[in-house]
């Protein structure tokens, strides 16, 4: 049996969230799973119809400052999105950015979740990430029942939680920072004195079995990992993991139902081994749900972002997946994708170590065509435009069937929308949310894929400038100025270079360089307006 905390309570319990957030502001930047594109393309891979992203109406709940909309509201302008936080420094911030950017299509909101009415309307996508599992049951409701109320009648839903029984090897973690670290400091404070202790566990337990790994794994991986990211997943007051079933379960009673997880592989049992496969639907009497929970079970999962729609729409999704299902979407890659050929054999190797074979040198030339594409994205049309004439009919089908088996395990990612980064060019010119990011001195932004880059400092030193006005030459000479002025240091043999003659050389022999990884970081837009 539960018991409901009282509302005041509950609102005590928000505000102290919300001053905590205040304090230490959770890094607010773009989500990639997240991002409406990829929840349009899982939803039509299910025979769902989606809300086309020009025109989409997008809603975030505990957007922060907006890191996760705004990059969308600048692609796409007669879009609306909206988002929705209780923290005031967060919400001003991103009010601050929206000004600078220009935009008018997106607004972010101060007000709790509780406060939220008939007032925004209805939404075709709605994103609520790293927060359902961080507040009080009450909110979890109010969060389920605000999507199925904002839900439109093509609407899909996307949260992340936490995930049991996986979560449980970290609560030891958790347990040992609530029961040492002082509540009444400062939360940089109590990071500081989290950090400092877990460095004392690690190095003093004298337990060589699973817990004192835990201990050295997690002092060693917390080193790398942010302040805000362990004050918020550590020593939150509140942190409640949730076994996908009882999610599942409560989603259902605020009528929602579970479609599919952001991370389409990992729903694919036979990635898991075939006897594996077998075993899960049989346990689980090849139940959805049933099967997600014992793939938890095998796995230890952490953490799950879970697409949501409304009850009424589950008796028209189609689970049947087959080549079809993809043909009208586009396909992703990552960067180090390899086609190598062994014989009469093609192999195709991703940097996880994922791969696939074939002997079709029409599959081996549509998917070189995908990877030479890359970072933008590539239909079935733009993949098979590289297969001869003569081979294309036949050749489509089994090019079809590879990209298939690819978004199955993982190798490709699926985009209902294009996604088509710019070249070099002449005068290159650097997407609009990378030039301000990079003028406000930001140590990253988000590129054409929604991805986080960070911006080096020789980046950030000609980002600003790149609107598609300069060419290659003048873009060295700014690099070099930067150089002379202090702000910008080079070395070579060890040594800082200050003399005028060897900082213009480096500059030049930088320049081509910094824009070829910017190209293939996403952040170029092609130029339109070229300079005559």
């Amino acid at each position: 049996m539960s018991v409901t905390a009282p509302t005041e309570e509950i609102e005590a319990i928000i505000a102290r969230t919300a001053l905590k957030y205040d304090l230490l502001p959770y890094q607010s930047k773009a989500f990639a799973q997240s991002q409406p594109a990829r929840l349009g393309a899982i939803a039509q891979l299910f025979g769902l119809d989606v809300a086309p992203l020009a025109t989409a109406r997008v809603l975030e709940l505990g957007c922060a400052s907006g890191g996760n909309i705004i990059p969308h509201a600048l692609r796409y302008p007669d879009a609306t999105f909206v988002g929705v936080d209780l923290a005031r420094t967060q919400v001003a911030a991103g009010r601050s950015r929206i000004a600078r950017l220009g935009l008018t299509n997106v607004e972010i909101r101060c007000q709790s979740f509780t406060e939220i009415g008939d007032e925004l309307g209805s939404f075709d996508y709605i994103i609520c990430h790293g927060v359902y599992s961080w507040v009080p049951a009450a909110v979890q409701d109010a969060i389920f029942k605000i999507i199925r109320a904002r839900l439109s009648p093509v609407g899909i839903a996307c949260i992340s939680y936490n995930v049991l029984p996986g979560w449980r090897m970290l609560q030891p973690l958790r347990d040992a920072f609530l029961l040492e670290v002082p509540d009444h400091i400062d939360s940089l404070g109590r990071v500081a004195r989290a950090r400092e202790l877990l460095t004392f566990l690690s190095s003093a337990t004298p337990d060589t079995g699973p817990y004192g790994n835990m201990l050295r794994i997690w002092a060693e991986r917390l080193s790398t990992l942010p302040d805000d990211y362990l004050a918020h997943e550590f020593l939150e007051e509140m942190n409640h993991p949730s076994t996908v079933r009882d999610f599942a379960a409560n989603a259902s009673h605020n009528g929602l139902g579970f479609l599919a997880e952001c991370e389409l592989a990992s729903m694919i049992l036979e990635n898991y081994g075939a006897e594996v496969a077998q075993q899960v639907r049989a346990r689980s009497g090849n139940d959805l749900v049933g099967s997600e929970q014992y793939l938890d079970l095998l796995s230890g999962r952490t953490f799950r972002q879970t697409l949501l729609i409304a009850n009424e729409r589950m008796p028209t999704v189609n689970r049947a997946l087959r080549p079809e299902s993809i043909d009208r979407l586009h396909f992703l890659t990552q960067a180090g994708m390899n086609l190598d050929r062994d014989g009469d054999k093609y192999l195709i190797t991703d940097v996880c170590g994922r791969t696939l074979s074939t002997d079709s040198s029409a599959v081996a030339e549509g998917l070189a065509r995908l990877f030479e594409r890359f970072p933008s994205s590539s239909s079935l049309d733009d993949c098979a435009g590289a297969i001869p004439e003569e081979e294309r009919e036949a050749g489509r089908g089994l090019l079809l069937d590879a990209l298939y088996r690819m978004t199955l395990v993982g190798m490709v990612t699926l985009s209902s929308e294009p996604i088509h980064a710019g070249s070099v060019g002449e005068y290159p010119k650097a997407i609009a949310l990378a030039r301000t990011d990079a003028s406000d001195g930001g140590q990253s932004t988000t590129n054409i894929r929604h991805e986080t880059i960070a911006i080096d400092p020789a980046t950030r030193a000609i980002l600003p400038a790149m609107d598609g006005t300069l060419d290659h030459v003048a873009l060295a000479r700014l690099l070099e100025g930067e150089a002379l002025s202090g702000r910008l240091s080079f070395s070579r043999d060890g040594n800082i270079v200050t003399d005028e003659v060897s900082l213009r050389d480096i500059a030049q022999e930088h320049i081509p360089t910094l824009l070829a990884r910017m190209a293939s970081a996403g952040l170029l837009e092609d130029n339109i307006n070229l300079i005559i």
